[in-house]
């Protein structure tokens, strides 16, 4: 989305994917919190955890409620911001995700080659 059409206050959605062929999206709600300094000074697009919105309120701004609780920020580049998604937006992207899986017989995350717990370390090499 365009960030000058991004709105303060607006949940929009990161759509990121646990596989290479992007049919297991995984998605992330985030709050625009509007535009605030890098470390570096440069005026970002910057997005807030939902979490922390909803129980501490908007950043910058008075807290309210629990203290304790975190409040993690995710300061973005233009390309990042126009990445995020509107939530009309996030159903059709999943429906076509969908066709996609289905197309290709739902492929399923293959885990990491990983030895048995009681397995024998590997051989050190020859010196």
């Amino acid at each position: 989305m365009e960030t000058s059409l991004l709105i303060v206050g607006q949940t929009y959605y990161r759509l990121t994917f646990a596989d290479v062929d992007m049919t297991i999206p995984a998605i992330e709600p985030l709050v625009y919190a509007g535009v605030h300094p890098s470390s570096q000074g440069k005026l970002l697009p910057t997005f807030q955890d939902t979490v922390s919105y909803t129980w501490v309120g908007a950043y910058p701004g008075p807290y309210r409620g629990d203290q304790s609780i975190d409040v993690t920020l995710h300061p973005m580049t233009d390309a990042e911001a126009a990445e995020m998604l509107a939530l009309s937006e996030v159903v059709l992207k999943v429906n076509e995700l969908f066709v996609r899986a289905e197309r290709q017989g739902f492929p399923m995350l293959k885990p990491p080659r990983i030895p048995p717990h009681n397995a024998a370390p590997p051989a050190a090499p020859p010196k």
